[in-house]
């Protein structure tokens, strides 16, 4: 049994149901989701230091595997590579950006550099830009809302909200109404707070809100675009632009504060004045984690019970090769990196 019925929980019951096995996905659709708000931005090259995303190496072919396998099977297209232009915002940014060039481990992932304004003169570029290779994009909703449709037809899915209350040991299994199951495996983001078996897990919640907008001005190649934010267009003339951070407010509520952020980062990327108009405003909460690493594995004296979570914001990246992982260990005992166990914190 699976609780949680989002990007992780539904990859999981994939792959289970790819390997013969008897499953059922259980997680209410009218829940505030961290899939939904996200862009599915797999990025190479993150933050203010500019270093490789976390095992990129392994993650990147298992989560193009897993897209492409699921494409194949609904007729649907899902994954997304697109270039990307990183400006660098001073100096500093652009010696960063010339160590990280000349670094054998970044071979793969970054290609030339631009002098100032010339890689994407829409936008203001003072001190130049680099390509970051290997960048996708993954529509985690039309990922997510296929496999729930599919498992819905088969039977297999309820929509609901799950109540800790009804799961009790029963003979060696669990039981929830009128389930049994020998493994309950919970993915429930950043809800895990509430879970009576893992809400002491440390799980560190982080809000993040995006805008979708159009312009009737704004028209650029489809790259993805890093100027202190991203901006992601897309091929019907909308565009995304995202993400803030917050761990103070943890409500799912999108606010007029991040909203004007991330328009007056926009404003302030682009050369000439734009009309922009939006036309969704989208917030959730991530899972993330103090180490920024994922937590997968079975409770530390429950048995039968597992979790996956702390996805954060590389659930597009990090979510096939977990989900994986986590099925390999449940099925054939394969042992858990020492990185993403949940054994870590004892």
């Amino acid at each position: 049994m699976i609780v949680g019925a989002g990007l992780a929980g539904c990859l999981l019951a994939w792959r289970l149901q790819q390997a013969g096995q008897h499953f059922f996905l259980i997680g209410s659709t009218a829940m505030p989701s961290a899939f939904g708000v996200a862009a599915g931005v797999i990025n190479p090259v993150t933050g203010r230091w500019m270093t490789k995303t976390w095992n990129f190496d392994q993650l990147l072919p298992k989560a193009e595997e897993t897209y492409r396998a699921i494409e194949q099977q609904f007729g649907i297209q899902i994954y997304h590579p697109i270039p990307e232009i990183r400006f660098c915002q001073n100096a500093e940014d652009l010696k960063r950006a010339g160590r990280r060039m000349r670094n054998p481990r970044y071979r793969n992932v970054l290609s030339h550099m631009a002098a100032a304004g010339k890689a994407a003169p829409e936008f203001n570029d003072e001190y130049g830009t680099f390509h970051i290779d290997q960048a996708a994009y993954v529509d985690l909703p039309l990922v997510v809302n296929t496999l729930r449709a599919s498992f819905a037809t088969l039977g297999v899915f309820r929509d609901e909200t799950f109540l800790y209350s009804k799961l009790k040991a029963s003979l060696g299994a669990w039981q929830y109404q009128d389930i049994y199951a020998q493994n309950v495996i919970f993915c429930e983001g950043a809800a895990i707070q509430d879970n009576p078996w893992f809400k002491n897990v440390p799980i560190k919640p982080t809000k993040g809100e995006t805008l979708l907008c159009q312009s009737p001005t704004i028209r650029l190649p489809q790259k993805l675009y890093h100027h202190k934010k991203w901006f992601l267009p897309y091929s019907n003339g909308t565009f995304r632009i995202g993400a803030t951070y917050d761990e103070s407010d943890l409500s799912n509520a999108p606010t007029e504060a991040k909203k004007d952020e991330l328009l007056r980062a926009t404003h302030g990327a682009l050369k000439e004045p734009h009309q922009i108009k939006v036309t969704a405003h989208l917030a959730g909460i991530r899972p993330s984690t103090h180490d920024s690493r994922p937590i997968i594995g079975p409770h530390p004296t429950e048995s039968g019970l597992y979790l996956i979570n702390g996805l954060g914001s590389k659930g597009a990246s990090t979510a096939p090769a977990m989900t994986q992982q986590l099925t390999d260990h449940i099925l054939n005992k394969s042992p858990i990196d020492d990185e993403v166990k949940l054994a870590r914190f004892d």
